[in-house]
């Protein structure tokens, strides 16, 4: 593919609200245990779910949107209207170099249903551009994953929504990374070949590990630097990618995994060092405990 490669593999789907009211929040209620679909060259969840008179709505699992987006065509599909937000400052940060600056428009998608589970009042950002794999029409960010405990399965490519699931729905020796909320969005504990602690978005929908150059410097390179095209809700943009060593997720050394390191201003916004996504999730169960007042994500 030459010196510069695009594809979704190397796409982030991190969308951060900066400014504006707080993210909605819908209802959902019930529980369900439902086979998840995958990107042709991605690992990240997508929901296959349904509107009551059987339309198809395929969102993406990503904890890294704070809000829920869709496509525009989704829209057009379902004959709904969109309404301008709500008065007051909005500001979105994503990957990608052309954000948009004035607000999206948003909607309001019917009740939606994954098996047992139905999701009513889910309101979502109509977006122009949307960094998701072909066929998809848009993700279900965090505002809504924080509604319901959540069990990803990628062995069994299941992922299961249940008020029943707890800590103790985890083995004992599952590797237990405590969470905090920042705009929104969940941040996790990482660490450099030093023992220096930094914060790192954790992404569902982010296809690799994303580091700024502050941190790259502190790791140990193991493979020249190559040219990558990242995708994301903001458009494209240009990084480097390269193998590392030196960075650690609790116990989990993230050794002979690319990263690529960006400038996107994202990192800066957040003010976070990295954004850490499949590399460390999709080789293991993950049981996401948003909905906690303590919210913490367990591995096994």
């Amino acid at each position: 593919m030459g010196l510069w490669q695009t594809a979704w593999g190397l796409a982030l789907a991190a969308l951060v609200q900066l400014e504006g009211a707080p993210p909605p929040r819908p209802l959902m209620e019930g529980s369900s245990r439902a086979a998840y679909a995958i990107p042709s060259d991605g690992d990240t969840p997508i929901l296959q779910l349904q509107t009551s008179t059987g339309d198809p709505v395929r969102l993406l699992i990503d904890t890294g949107a704070s809000r829920s987006m869709v496509s525009q065509a989704l829209i057009a599909r379902l004959q709904l209207t969109t309404q301008p937000l709500n008065g007051g400052n909005f500001a979105l940060a994503g990957a990608g170099s052309d954000c948009p600056t004035d607000p999206p428009r948003q909607a309001v998608l019917p009740p939606l249903q994954l098996g047992g589970l139905k999701i009513r009042e889910l309101a979502v950002l109509v977006m122009p551009k949307l960094g998701v794999p072909p066929g998809t029409d848009g993700v279900l960010g965090a505002s809504a994953l924080r509604q319901l405990p959540m069990l990803i399965d990628p062995k069994q490519q299941q992922v299961r929504f249940d008020q029943q699931l707890s800590i103790q729905s985890a083995p004992a020796d599952a590797l237990r990374l405590p969470l905090q909320w920042r705009d929104h969005v969940p941040l996790v504990q990482v660490f450099d070949q030093s023992r220096k602690s930094t914060l790192a978005l954790l992404d569902t929908g982010a296809e690799a590990v994303f580091v700024g150059v502050p941190l790259a410097q502190r790791l140990t390179p193991q493979s020249p630097p190559s040219g990558v095209e990242i995708q994301g809700f903001c458009g494209s943009e240009l990084a480097v990618e390269r193998v590392f060593s030196g960075l650690r997720i609790g116990t989990v050394h993230l050794e002979g995994s690319p990263a690529i390191v960006t400038r996107n201003r994202i990192l800066k916004d957040l003010n976070v060092e990295a954004i850490i996504g499949q590399p460390l999730l999709k080789n293991r169960r993950q049981l996401w405990l948003l909905n906690r007042p303590d919210p913490v994500l367990l591995l096994w």
